[in-house]
């Protein structure tokens, strides 16, 4: 893979994969806190776990499409 490429998705990857996670984090942790039975420590195990799924997610969906760009763009 070409290095600018490279260091194009790294950046890319460092911007949105936080962003995703934060954004499932509160998402999930507010459904769960203004559901019937409101805990919030169940709350935040599994905003947490969500999160944590969210950000390998989207860390796996960048370094894919990043691949298959850098496939595209260098033939």
């Amino acid at each position: 893979m070409d290095k600018t490429l490279g260091s194009l998705e790294v950046i890319i990857a460092l911007l949105f994969c936080p962003l995703a996670a934060s954004a499932a984090f509160l998402i999930t942790y507010e459904g769960y806190i203004r559901g019937q039975n409101p805990d919030k420590k169940l709350a935040l195990r599994l905003a947490l776990k969500t999160a944590l799924s969210a950000f390998i997610l989207f860390a796996i969906l960048i370094a894919v499409i990043g691949f298959a760009l850098s496939k595209i763009l260098l033939k």
